[in-house]
């Protein structure tokens, strides 16, 4: 994983609210600096990007411990089976501790798990095995149609309507073909600059 992080990629990381004032003061000091344009784009549009790699980063350790979790537990569920069965055999039922109030030997359980299979679902449909449900886009759209069908639902139903505004916003194009640069993850890309290169050069 990249450790060395570059002062706007920091800034963009982490990023809030009440923070936003400073992302306008970075942002206005790169576009009016001295860099070639293309590098003040590189900049900004690798920094942004890095929050992916990072992401992608997490997702990868968020996986590793789900399945160490798993692991985990199964561990324990093997421990307990195997533990019952020592017990048993010493005619253990309960063993007290003193850091712990004690260790118990349950009793097996059966548990039943049903599985339905249908053989004919039009025909269990028809003998009034079946639930009715309303179709909530047809009368979404009975709102919309003419009088006499809204009067029909109007004094069952009630339509809200909301509208959603979304603000402008940057969208950082990647080349195709062009893989993260290497400060983004552990790879090498000499066909990109890095973010370190962009910045030594200021």
């Amino acid at each position: 994983m990249k450790t060395t992080r570059y002062r706007f990629e920091q800034v963009i990381q982490e990023l809030k609210e009440d923070s936003s004032e400073w992302l306008i003061g970075e942002l206005k000091a790169i576009l009016t600096s001295n860099k070639d344009f293309t590098r003040k784009a590189d900049y900004i549009g690798f920094s942004v990007l890095s929050i992916d790699a990072k992401v992608a980063s997490i997702d990868e350790e968020i996986k590793e411990l789900q399945q160490l979790k798993k692991q985990l537990k199964s561990a324990k569920e093997l421990a307990l089976r195997i533990g019952a069965k020592v017990f048993s055999e010493y005619g253990i039922q309960k063993l007290e501790g003193a850091g712990i109030s004690s260790i118990t030997l349950t009793k097996p359980t059966t548990k039943l798990i049903q599985t339905l299979e249908l053989l004919d679902p039009d025909q269990l449909i028809a003998m009034g095995y079946a639930k009715t449900l309303v179709d909530e886009d047809a009368v979404k759209q009975a709102f919309h149609l003419e009088n006499s069908e809204l009067e029909k639902v109007m004094p069952y139903a009630n339509l809200t309507i909301q509208v959603l505004k979304s603000e402008a916003k940057l969208k950082i194009n990647k080349r195709r073909g062009k893989s993260v640069p290497a400060t983004l993850k552990e790879s090498n890309n000499t066909n990109s600059e890095t973010l370190q290169d962009i910045e030594e050069a200021s």
